[in-house]
C-alpha cells in the first residue's frame, strides 16, 4: 500500500521550501523605477494608497494626464510602409505620434520605465500601425516565442484594440512581440475576448540598438465597419517583460482590460474607407490515409469542401461551410474524472469559434451549472467520437441595437441515427452604455431520436464607473426546455449572479437552480434537480514597502449544492492564507480545501472502487509556486495532503517549459494522485509532452504526446502549419492511438492528412 507522509512532518518541509522559493526571488534592484513625475495639487489618493501607513513616494503619483479620453488622428497616405518592422518610410514621418503611454503595472499612471512611441496611417486596403518600443538595453529584451497564437504575452509584447462601430462593447485585438510572431481575439460584449479567431493580418518586428520595432497591417477586407463612421474606439499597450511592467495609452487602471474597449480613446480620421464586395470563399482539398493496426486494414480518401462568407451589411455576416472539416483541430488535453459528475472539454474547432462570445448567455461560464448552448454537441457524439458535418451555416453581427447569432448544421446519420438537424438563434439588444436584454433558442438532439427545444432570457448589466471607478456587473436568466416523449413539468433553470470590485478587492455571489426535466440537449448540464449557491472575496493590496513584492492576495470561495428539497449534496470552501505575486513574476501560495459530498448511491471513482453512500466531509491542503513565464526555463510545482472521502489523498504536480532558443519551446507536464481508501487503493497518472518548433511565425512543427494510466492508452498527434501567404495555409496532421497492455505499446490506429485552404478575397 502506499504511505502518506503525515502532515506534522510534510507541512513543515512545505513551508520551508516555500519560505526558500521567496529568498531566491530576484532582488528588489529588478523592480522598474518609474520617472519622476511632481505631485499634483489635491490629488485624491486611491483606496489601496489610503490603507498603507507608509506616505506614497513623491516619484510614484499618478499623473493627471492617465486617464483622460484621448484622441489621434490616422493620415491617410498613398502607399503604405513597407511592413518590414522598421519604421524607416517617408510615410511615417507625416503621422503624429501618440504617446505619451502610462503605467498600469506595478506603479498606476505614472510615467513609464522607458518610452513608447506610435503612429497611425492608412491608404485604400490596410491600416497601419507603427510602434517604436525604446529600450537602453535591447540585449535583455525577452522574446522567446515564436509561435502564431502561443504565450506571446509572455515575451515583450505590443497590443492594439480597436473598436471599429465606436459603440464601446465589439472590436478586434491584435498583439505582436519582437519576433513578429502574432496573435489575435474578437472582442464582444466589451468582456468577452475570443482568442481562437483567426483573422487575416501581418506584422513583422525588429531589435536594434534604440529597443525594438513592430509594424501591423490590418486589412480593412478583415474587420468589419461601418463607411460612415470616421472615428474608431482604439486602445495600445506595451508589456515589458523583464521589468513585469505594463504600459498603456488610455486607461491607467489594472482592472480595466485592453480589450476593455468600453475605456478605449478614440481614432479619428479614417475617411473613405472601403470594403469591397465582402464576399470571402476558402475552398479546401485534402487527403487522408488510415490504419487499423487490430484489423490490418488501410484505407485512403480525398475530400474537397469550402466556406463562404459573405457581409452583408457592413456590420452583419453570413457563412456557409460545405462538407465542413476540422483535420487541423488540436486533440484534447486529457483529464482524469476523481468526481461523479461529467468533465467539461472546450472547444477547439474555428467554425464554432468565430463569433462565438455572440452567443454567450446570462454571464454563463464554463464552470457554471448549466450551459443553454455548447457547441461540441454538434459534430460530436457524447463519446466524443466526430459525426461529420453535410453543412452549416451562421449569421453573425449586429443591426441597429441588436447582436444577432444563429447557427444550423446538418449531421450525417451516425449510430443508428438518421441525418440530424442542429440549430441555435441568440439575439440581444444593446441597453445603457454596457447592458443588454436578450433571447437564445435551440433546437435539436443530435444523440437523440426525440426533438428538443431550449428556450430562454437574459438581462445583463454593467458598469466600470462605479463610486468613481469600481465595477459592478449583474446578470439574470431563465430557460425551460421541451423534449418530445417527456412530461417537461419541471422543465426550468433560472439563476442570477453579481459582482462588485477593482483592483484592491472584489466580491462576488450566485445562485442557480437547475429543475429535474430540464434538459438542454444542445448544451452542458453536469447535473439536474439542483440548487447552486456560491460567493467568492478577494482582497489585493500591493504593499510598496515591500519592495520585491507586486501584490498580495487574501481570498475566500465557497459552493453549496443542495437537491430540490435543500437537502447538502455537495459543498467546497477555499482559502488562500498566503498568495504572493511578485515583481519578479514569480509567485508561491498555500491553500486550505474544506470538501463535502453526499452521494445518495454508490458510484465506481476508479476501477473496481466503489464509494458508497453517505455524508463525507474532508481537509485538503495544497501548496506550489510558478516562476515567471519570461523565463528560459519556467517552472510550476504544485504538492496537495489531505482526506478524500473515508480515506486519505497525496496529490502531485509539475510543469516545465523550457525555451532554450525563439524556434524551440519544450513542455513536460505530470501530475500523480495516490489515493487510499477502505474500498482499496489506487494511482493516478496523467503525463503530457509538448514540443513546438517555429522556423518562422508562419510556418510551425507542433508535437502533442498525452498518457494516463486510467485508459492505459498513448495518444500522440503531430501537426505542421504553414501559412504560405496571408489566407493561405496547408497542414500535415499525424494522429496516433497507442495500447499499453502489459507494458508492451501497440499501434492501435493511425491517421495521416494533409489538408490545403486558400482564402480568396473580393
Amino acid at each position: 500500500m502506499a504511505s502518506v507522509l503525515p502532515p506534522e512532518r510534510t507541512i513543515p518541509l512545505l513551508l520551508g521550501a516555500m519560505a526558500w522559493c521567496c529568498a531566491s526571488i530576484l532582488p528588489a534592484g529588478d523592480v522598474p523605477k518609474p520617472l519622476e513625475l511632481p505631485r499634483v495639487p489635491g490629488e485624491t489618493r486611491k483606496k489601496s494608497e489610503v490603507l498603507r501607513k507608509e506616505p506614497v513616494p513623491q516619484e510614484l503619483r499618478k499623473s493627471p494626464w492617465a486617464d483622460q479620453l484621448r484622441t489621434i488622428t490616422a493620415v491617410r497616405v498613398e502607399n503604405g510602409p513597407l511592413v518590414d518592422g522598421r519604421l524607416n518610410d517617408e510615410c511615417w514621418k507625416v503621422a503624429e505620434d501618440g504617446g505619451p503611454l502610462f503605467q498600469i503595472l506595478p506603479y498606476q499612471g505614472v510615467e513609464p520605465s522607458f518610452r513608447t512611441e506610435f503612429r497611425i496611417v492608412y491608404d485604400s486596403e490596410f491600416l497601419y500601425v507603427g510602434v517604436a518600443c525604446h529600450d537602453p538595453s535591447p540585449s535583455e529584451i525577452v522574446a522567446l516565442e515564436m509561435v502564431h497564437d502561443g504565450s506571446i504575452e509572455s515575451d515583450d509584447h505590443v497590443v492594439i484594440a480597436i473598436d471599429t462601430f465606436l459603440d464601446r462593447r465589439n472590436g478586434y485585438q491584435f498583439i505582436v512581440n519582437p519576433n513578429g510572431a502574432r496573435g489575435d481575439a474578437l472582442i464582444s460584449d466589451n468582456v468577452n475576448e475570443n482568442t481562437s479567431w483567426d483573422g487575416i493580418w501581418v506584422a513583422a518586428s525588429t531589435i536594434d540598438s534604440e529597443g525594438w520595432k513592430t509594424e501591423m497591417a490590418i486589412p480593412f477586407k478583415t474587420v468589419s465597419f461601418d463607411p460612415g463612421i470616421e472615428t474608431w474606439g482604439f486602445n495600445l499597450l506595451r508589456g515589458i517583460s523583464r521589468l513585469n511592467q505594463e504600459d498603456r495609452w488610455m486607461s491607467s487602471r489594472p482592472e480595466i482590460a485592453t480589450y476593455n474597449v468600453s475605456e478605449a480613446g478614440n481614432l479619428a480620421g479614417l475617411k473613405g474607407l472601403q470594403q469591397g464586395v465582402g464576399l470571402d470563399m476558402i475552398p479546401y482539398v485534402l487527403g487522408r490515409y488510415s490504419y487499423q493496426n487490430d484489423q490490418q486494414d488501410s484505407d485512403f480518401t480525398s475530400e474537397f469542401g469550402a466556406d463562404l462568407r459573405y457581409r452583408i451589411t457592413p456590420n452583419l455576416t453570413s457563412s456557409l461551410s460545405y462538407n465542413t472539416d476540422f483535420a487541423e483541430t488540436e486533440v484534447d488535453a486529457r483529464q482524469i474524472n476523481l468526481s461523479r459528475f461529467p468533465l467539461f472539454f472546450p472547444e477547439k474547432r474555428a467554425f464554432f469559434l468565430e463569433d462565438s462570445g455572440i452567443f454567450s448567455f446570462g454571464g454563463l461560464s464554463d464552470s457554471s451549472p448549466v450551459l443553454p448552448f455548447f457547441s461540441r454537441r454538434i459534430g460530436l457524439s457524447s463519446s466524443g467520437e466526430i459525426v461529420p458535418i453535410v453543412a452549416a451555416g451562421k449569421l453573425t453581427g449586429r443591426v441597429g441595437g441588436f447582436n444577432l447569432g444563429v447557427v444550423d448544421a446538418l449531421l450525417e446519420e451516425n449510430n443508428g441515427l438518421d441525418m440530424k438537424n442542429a440549430f441555435v438563434g441568440r439575439v440581444s439588444k444593446n441597453v445603457l452604455e454596457q447592458s443588454s436584454v436578450g433571447l437564445i433558442a435551440t433546437h435539436g438532439d443530435p444523440n437523440s431520436e426525440s426533438e428538443n427545444l431550449t428556450v430562454g432570457t437574459d438581462v445583463g448589466y454593467r458598469t466600470s464607473k462605479l463610486w468613481g471607478g469600481d465595477v459592478l456587473q449583474g446578470n439574470a436568466f431563465l430557460l425551460g426546455s421541451f423534449t418530445e416523449g417527456m412530461a417537461n413539468a419541471d422543465n426550468k433553470s433560472f439563476g442570477s449572479n453579481l459582482s462588485l470590485g477593482d483592483d484592491l478587492y472584489s466580491v462576488g455571489a450566485e445562485f442557480y437552480q437547475v429543475e429535474e426535466d430540464f434538459n438542454p440537449a444542445l448544451g452542458f448540464l453536469p447535473r439536474k434537480g439542483v440548487r447552486a449557491y456560491l460567493s467568492s472575496f478577494r482582497y489585493r493590496p500591493r504593499p510598496r514597502a515591500i519592495e520585491s513584492v507586486r501584490q498580495l492576495y487574501f481570498v475566500y470561495l465557497n459552493s453549496h449544492y443542495t437537491d430540490l428539497s435543500d437537502r447538502l449534496e455537495t459543498a467546497s470552501h477555499i482559502i488562500y492564507p498566503l498568495l504572493v505575486s511578485f515583481h519578479s513574476g514569480d509567485s508561491v501560495y498555500a491553500k486550505v480545501l474544506g470538501k463535502f459530498d453526499s452521494p445518495v448511491e454508490p458510484f465506481e471513482i476508479s476501477p473496481g472502487v466503489i464509494i458508497p453512500p453517505g455524508d463525507y466531509w474532508w481537509p485538503e491542503y495544497q501548496f506550489g509556486f510558478e516562476t515567471a513565464s519570461k523565463r528560459t526555463i519556467a517552472l510550476e510545482l504544485d504538492y496537495g495532503l489531505g482526506e478524500f472521502y473515508d480515506g486519505t489523498k497525496q496529490s502531485y504536480s509539475a510543469e516545465i517549459n523550457l525555451k532554450p532558443i525563439r524556434y524551440l519551446v519544450f513542455q513536460l507536464g505530470y501530475s500523480l494522485n495516490r489515493i487510499q481508501l477502505p474500498q482499496g487503493d489506487f494511482d493516478t497518472r496523467l503525463a503530457s509532452v509538448r514540443i513546438q518548433a517555429s522556423l518562422t511565425p508562419d510556418l510551425g512543427w507542433s508535437n502533442f504526446l498525452q498518457y494516463d494510466n486510467i485508459s492505459d492508452a498513448v495518444g500522440f498527434q503531430s501537426r505542421i502549419t504553414w501559412e504560405l501567404r496571408p489566407g493561405t495555409k496547408a497542414f500535415l496532421v499525424l494522429n496516433q492511438n497507442i495500447d499499453r497492455d502489459g507494458g508492451d505499446l501497440t499501434w492501435i490506429q493511425s491517421d495521416l492528412t494533409a489538408k490545403v485552404g486558400v482564402t480568396l478575397r473580393f
